[in-house]
């Protein structure tokens, strides 16, 4: 069946054509489908795991908030009338009363005051740990963990409240606990002063989040409000001591989505504990989950974050999670309308290609016909009027004009090909000729600028360099000597300022180094010819040298980073000619004080060290992208007192040493040129002026000798 499919769209072209028109809209639909499915997935994804990021926030915020709502019940109650009247007149009783309506009013777990003699007896082990912070007259506010019998020196019974059976929980770590009998406490404690500023007392006042609802209700209730979740969401808010779920209003069984009645307190999934998977991201690697976890016994789109005590401690987490089921269906629904749709419309599309097929097909027989007779040798038989007015009608009318011309043309046609043929061939001659020659024109005359601008800079600043080289050499000689003869008449006598002396001369000696660096710098001419292997570490370090006045002047400091081992065959004086207009384009870049990195290393290729590669980074206004691709031409600047000829010497004296020179530029960002230099240089030619103009001389004859043997094309 299949072979006969094949051989019908071989031999058919009505098949051949059907076959191309509804391939494409058959792929075409199958993309769109998996299009549709992957951009509806991966856009759910991303919005659902936004949105629980952004709940986890809020929740954490509301956390702080209620932690600061409670700071601030302290301060009003230390800043009261009633209160620093009562202090003053030593009214225990007053205060008692006092600090009890405000425990009622406030939902408070415990509130007090204790004097300052008491704290050192109090066998409350939190406590202590807080006591120098206090001493300090800090303020502090935030979330403790208290054992049972700290609780119950507190005040009597607060232990029993807190106490929570650990419920066996599918996918949470394996542990022999069977209560959690420690209370995570919403916790503030406040200095109280007298008016000499003498500490007299803190006040201590706290909320037990165990087996408590009101503070996941009331952060449920805000992040997940009506109309924040789909028909049969939920949303669920949990504070863990350690992984134990303390507080929550995640239900124990597997909700029924029609059910909105409030939770029970039996009902909600306190004593239940945190899966291993989270339990390990979070509580031991201190990291923030933002993904699906298995809560319970439901799936969870899931943010957990940890929470610290005063310490910075993890103690535990507080989490914040919708159900991923009412998502999912959405998200199949989705995909199944998308299907259904894309499917009626391929379905549409296919029926009026097979409508447009056959009605194509009939003109295209008769053409058909018309050409067989034509190729089987007769030239009698004629399209004639087709029944469309399309292109098809035009084509059969063009057809039987030709058919009548076609001998005639045929003949013309081949007289004019041989002639074109010729004309052609010896056009392209003439103009390879003639470009290879302007080519050659063109890099001889470059070649010829360059020289001449470096010639003439560098033989200026040679003559400006030597006169100031013997008007510093000369003095620096005199200091020299006259320092060895201070030491020759002191003798003995000159240890006490040996140290001074030796500064001075090792100061001197810099000035020499300076100078002689200078010297090379500014004449490389004397050198051009001294290729030899040295380490790149040094070569930058003394470039450093005939920079450092500049760096100085603009504040600028550089950092090193030297690894490159590899020693490169150059000449040292053109070499720092290049660090130096790179380093000081970098701290042009700065406009103002920053910092320019050095970096060198190993030029590796094919694990081979072929070389060092100097890297000069700084992080200024950058290079526009516009100039990028010119910065090497010669006089192009975008500096009102630059040349332009800077970076287009530097670029001509390491391709002379066979290297390369390499920019990376992002505009407000920085600027990274990067100097690539062989372990054996390849030395470059044209180096004299002499065999530059040999070499135009040259290249003109070969032009003249091309335009005299030119053949003459025919007219």
């Amino acid at each position: 069946m299949i072979q006969q499919l094949q051989q019908q769209i071989r031999s058919s072209f009505r098949h051949k054509l059907l076959l191309l028109t509804l391939l494409p809209l058959a792929f075409t639909a199958l993309s769109l489908m998996l299009l549709a499915g992957y951009w509806t997935s991966s856009y759910s994804d991303r919005q659902l795991y936004m949105k629980v990021s952004a709940d986890l926030s809020v929740a954490k915020g509301t956390l702080d908030f209620m932690q600061q709502a409670q700071l601030n019940t302290l301060v009003q109650l230390n800043n009261s009338y009633e209160f620093r009247t009562n202090l003053l007149l030593n009214n225990l009783k007053s205060i008692r009363k006092q600090l009890d309506e405000i425990q009622v009013s406030r939902k408070l777990d415990f509130l007090r005051l204790i004097p300052t003699e008491q704290l050192s007896t109090l066998g409350e082990p939190s406590l202590h740990a807080l006591l120098p912070r206090l001493y300090d007259g800090e303020q502090l506010k935030g979330i403790a963990v208290l054992a049972w019998p700290e609780m119950e020196s507190i005040a009597e019974g607060l232990g029993a409240r807190a106490s929570i059976p650990l419920i066996d929980t599918p996918k949470a770590l394996p542990s022999d606990r069977t209560v959690e009998d420690r209370a995570m406490v919403l916790r503030s404690l406040l200095p109280v002063n007298n008016e000499l500023g003498e500490l007299i007392g803190i006040l201590d006042a706290g909320t037990i989040l165990n087996n408590s609802t009101d503070a996941v209700d009331t952060i449920r209730d805000l992040v997940y409000g009506p109309g924040t979740l789909p028909h049969r969401g939920i949303g669920t808010v949990t504070l863990f001591l350690d992984d134990v779920r303390i507080s929550t209003n995640v239900p124990q069984l597997k909700p029924d989505p029609a059910d909105n009645s409030e939770l029970s307190p039996q009902e909600r999934a306190v004593g239940t504990r945190v899966s291993a998977e989270v339990n390990k991201h979070v509580l031991q690697q201190g990291s923030t989950w933002i993904d699906r976890a298995f809560v319970v016994n439901d799936w969870y789109i899931s943010a957990y974050h940890p929470l610290l005590d005063f310490n910075n401690q993890k103690i535990g987490m507080i989490y914040a999670g919708f159900t991923e089921a009412p998502f999912t269906t959405i998200y199949y629904k989705t995909l199944f309308e998308s299907a259904f749709i894309i499917g009626l419309i391929m379905l549409v599309s296919g029926m009026m290609v097979l409508n447009h097929t056959r009605l194509l097909m009939r003109p295209l027989s008769k053409i058909l016909t018309v050409v067989t007779s034509v190729r089987d040798g007769s030239m009698q038989p004629r399209i004639g009027k087709l029944e469309t007015a399309d292109e098809l009608a035009e084509l059969a009318n063009q057809f039987d004009k030709m058919l009548d011309l076609l001998e005639e043309r045929e003949r013309e046609i081949r007289q004019a090909n041989d002639q074109l043929e010729i004309t052609v061939e010896n056009r392209t001659r003439s103009l390879q000729r003639r470009t290879n020659a302007l080519k050659e024109h063109i890099r001889l005359l470059n070649n010829t600028r360059k020289q001449l601008l470096d010639k003439e800079k560098l033989a200026v600043l040679g003559e400006l360099t030597a006169g100031i080289a013997h008007e510093i050499n000369n003095p620096a000689a005199v200091i020299l000597g006259n320092m060895d003869l201070l030491v020759a008449e002191l003798g003995e006598n000159v240890q006490p300022v040996q140290e001074e002396v030796d500064v001075v001369i090792q100061q001197v000696y810099r000035i020499r180094a300076l100078i002689n660096n200078l010297l090379q710098y500014s004449r490389p001419e004397h050198y051009i010819n001294n290729y030899e292997l040295h380490p790149i570490n040094p070569i930058v370090d003394d470039t450093l040298i005939l920079v450092s006045h500049a760096l100085e002047k603009q504040r600028v400091r550089i950092e090193k980073d030297y690894q490159a081992n590899c020693p490169v065959q150059v000449n040292c004086q053109q070499v720092q000619q290049v660090l130096v207009n790179l380093i000081l384009n970098a701290t042009h870049a700065l406009e103002g004080p920053g910092t320019v990195s050095l970096r060198t290393r190993d030029w590796i290729e094919d694990d081979q060290a072929i070389g060092a590669i100097i890297q000069v980074e700084d992080h200024g206004k950058g290079i526009k992208p516009a100039n990028l691709a010119r910065i090497f031409d010669p006089f192009f600047t975008t500096k009102e007192s630059g040349t332009g000829l800077g970076l287009s010497v530097s670029y001509g004296i390491i391709r002379r040493h066979g290297g390369d020179i390499q920019v990376v530029s992002e505009e407000n960002v920085g600027t990274t040129f990067s100097v690539y230099l062989l372990k054996e240089a390849q030395i470059s030619g044209d180096e004299s002026i002499e065999e530059i103009l040999n070499g135009l001389a040259s290249a003109e004859r070969t032009n003249r000798r091309t335009a005299a043997q030119k053949p003459a094309l025919p007219e």
